[in-house]
């Protein structure tokens, strides 16, 4: 009996599914872990020349995931339904970060509040901004994540500041946001948040610990006025082995 398109589909996607539980995701080609990714996203079917379409589009899977709504729907066989699957997957896996952590953490020092600091901003493309209620034990209580829907400005809420605050009931707490493509130096704008936020916390009766932000270049103390965390450059790092003498 000569099997129907759809069962080749169905076996196709199988062996997807074998491949990457067996050998794993990371062993996968980019075109293998997008097919795979986007058999999650349509149920049936062959995603397979949606995938190489995509990856013309956008290079790379972060870069799919990362792409805005209406731009994904550019795309032949993308609807906006998928569109906004395909977006989401990003703040699952954030979500997911954020749960293995638990939504109690202790912090033992300002490199483990960074890290944490990291997770939730280090890739985001959007501004965001974050907020941490930290206990009088140095336990991370209450987290809460802004979005500020762009890639270029973010401000300083100060009402959702204070209703954190009322809510959490922090003995210090540590703010950050992100520029997206960006440096992570402050521009006036960030200078004058500070001081709003520190008088704010001034005001409530609450520490203020630091405010941190996140850049492509590493992380920076607003406090310290310099970067306490660097990020590699990975051109450069690509030019400095090569411009090794043999």
């Amino acid at each position: 009996m000569k099997k129907t398109g759809e069962n080749l589909h169905e076996g196709h996607r199988l062996r997807l599914l074998d491949l990457a539980l067996n050998a794993g995701v990371d062993n996968m080609s980019d075109f293998q872990v997008v097919e795979f990714f986007l058999t999650y996203i349509f149920p049936r079917g062959d995603v397979n020349p949606l995938a190489h379409r995509l990856l013309e589009e956008y290079e790379t899977f972060a870069h799919i995931v990362d792409a805005d709504v209406c731009d994904l729907m550019r795309i032949d066989g993308i609807n906006e339904r998928a569109a906004k699957k395909i977006h989401l997957f990003g703040e699952l896996f954030y979500y997911y970060t954020s749960a293995k952590m638990g939504r109690k953490f202790m912090v033992k020092n300002v490199g483990e509040i960074i890290d944490v600091i990291e997770d939730h901003l280090r890739f985001r493309t959007t501004e965001n901004m974050l907020l941490l209620a930290i206990s009088a034990g140095n336990i991370i209580t209450h987290k809460r994540r802004i979005n500020m829907h762009s890639a270029s400005t973010v401000g300083i809420p100060v009402l959702d500041l204070t209703k954190f605050m009322a809510t959490s009931k922090p003995v210090s707490l540590v703010v950050a946001h992100c520029h997206p493509y960006g440096k992570s130096t402050p521009s006036q704008d960030d200078k004058d948040g500070f001081k709003i936020i520190e008088n704010l916390c001034t005001t409530c009766g609450v520490n203020l610990v630091d405010s941190y932000i996140v850049g492509d270049d590493g992380v920076f103390s607003m406090r310290d006025n310099k970067i306490v965390r660097h990020y590699v450059d990975i051109d450069q790092l690509k030019e400095a082995f090569v411009s090794i003498p043999k």
